[in-house]
């Protein structure tokens, strides 16, 4: 058997107006729900903007301070190396003159010492000629050396050593 419908009483409003408000209502509330999806992520993409933004700043802050030590550290780095090629060229200078010192000097020593060495030769020269003239002056006077007694030193003539010369190459230093 069939059933039959049985008709109900209406409310007042129209069943398509009815669902037209239902439809309405839901898409609303979709809306609602996206503006508000929306709303949060714009919230928090500004929170992570606000955050980035402070975290940018300190950082820019961070390096600006590095920076600024760093460039004073290399002030005074550039101030030491001038320092120190300035002594470098001060020491450089001074080694000069002291390596032309040395080289005068030591002339001046070859020359001191040959002419030491000349005349000590002449020394030796000159006190083998007293030593002969005096052996010819004692060999011609024998006879009148006799005559007279003569003291003990005077009877032998004494001979006469050159000193001792000494080279350059003897002395260790040199």
């Amino acid at each position: 058997m069939a059933a039959k419908k049985t008709a109900r009483p209406s409310r007042g409003r129209p069943r398509g107006a009815a669902s037209a408000s239902a439809g309405q209502l839901k898409q609303l509330r979709a809306t609602v729900q996206e503006l508000r999806a929306k709303l949060a992520q714009a919230t928090h993409k500004r929170r992570l903007e606000v955050r980035l933004l402070g975290e940018a700043k300190r950082a820019r802050e961070q390096v600006s301070r590095q920076m600024s030590a760093l460039r004073d550290q290399g002030r005074k780095l550039a101030g030491e190396l001038k320092k120190a090629l300035t002594e470098s060229d001060r020491r450089h200078k001074a080694r000069e003159q002291a390596l032309a010192k040395i080289a005068e000097l030591k002339a001046e020593l070859t020359r001191k010492t040959e002419e030491l060495k000349r005349k000590s030769h002449e020394l030796a020269e000159l006190a083998r000629e007293s030593a002969h003239r005096a052996r010819a002056i004692l060999q011609e006077q024998p006879e009148s050396m006799q005559q007279r007694p003569a003291p003990a030193a005077e009877t032998e003539p004494a001979e006469v050593k050159p000193p001792p010369t000494e080279t350059p190459s003897d002395e260790p230093g040199v």
